[in-house]
């Protein structure tokens, strides 16, 4: 096999990089950056990319909802999930000095699980919030001011050959994000994989009750079930779930089948894959 192309949003050397290592491990790859989480999801569709790695949940921020969204709406398919531990560094130019850093440029996210160290810092900084590290890095650059830092990777300092003024300077370290892999054709990935859908209900009491037990009476274990609201459809909402098992397993399928003839007016089983949490 050639090279993988290999989608993500972001700059090179961000967390997402870390994550395609570690879904791709000894494989050829060619990570691809995109301005927005859509563009890299299109890029697959579209066939400039292979696969697209996305974030989809932090362990202390929850959901990426927009990114679940596009899970809905684009035809693309889980084939892999990958856990990676978050651990920030305050950046600065190689000249650059921790007390006397007076501007800190960081994604509203990464600011989040830092602020602790931010406000201890000794210049008590002004802080300036971007859409990703990219433009953090842009930012930096531009501003080519050695009292100006950012937060973000470790290996982002090293790609962009910027210095690491300090490191885990994240207020909890238990800081993980689970990224999906995304491809055009599903996988099969034997019995130990799990498996993704998202669906309505009908808009009556008992709906949803109803809808969670056809995985209850085959002893299915549902490790995840978040609702979202429809787009353009007040207060009507639509469930993402994630069933221990895959959709070759007879039983499971036999519980989304149930599920879609009786209790789901819309299904998408978004694919069944092997989780990599270590």
């Amino acid at each position: 096999m050639g090279k993988i192309r290999v989608a993500f949003q972001g700059a090179q050397g961000a967390h997402t990089s870390i994550a395609i290592s570690k879904a791709f491990p000894d494989k050829d790859v060619e990570p691809v950056s995109y301005p927005t989480y859509e563009m890299a999801f299109e890029a697959v569709e579209n066939r400039e990319c292979d696969y697209a790695v996305i974030p989809m949940e932090n362990s202390m921020q929850g959901s990426i909802h927009s990114n679940y969204y596009l899970l809905a709406r684009k035809f693309l398919y889980i084939v892999n999930e990958v856990y990676v531990p978050i651990h920030y560094s305050l950046i600065g130019l190689p000249d650059a000095k921790i007390e006397e850093i007076s501007l800190v440029i960081a994604h509203p996210g990464a600011l989040d699980v830092c602020m602790g160290y931010v406000e201890s810092m000794p210049g008590k900084p002004n802080i300036e919030t971007v859409y990703d590290s990219a433009g953090s890095v842009e930012m930096l650059l531009n501003f080519s001011n050695p009292e100006t830092a950012m937060i973000g990777s470790k290996s982002i300092a090293e790609f962009h050959q910027l210095a690491i003024l300090d490191e885990n300077i994240e207020d909890d370290l238990n800081n993980i994000t689970r990224y999906n892999v995304f491809s055009r054709e599903p996988v099969n990935p034997g019995p130990e994989g799990k498996t993704t859908l998202v669906f309505t209900t009908h808009h009556r009491p008992g709906a949803l009750l109803n809808a969670m037990k056809v995985f209850a009476d085959r002893n299915l274990d549902l490790t995840k079930i978040e609702s979202r609201p429809l787009p353009d459809q007040p207060f009507e909402y639509m469930f993402y779930a994630d069933v221990s098992g895959p959709i070759s397993d007879p039983i499971v399928k036999e519980a989304i089948d149930e599920l879609e003839h009786y209790h789901a007016p819309w299904i998408r089983v978004l694919g069944s894959y092997i989780s990599i949490k270590n």
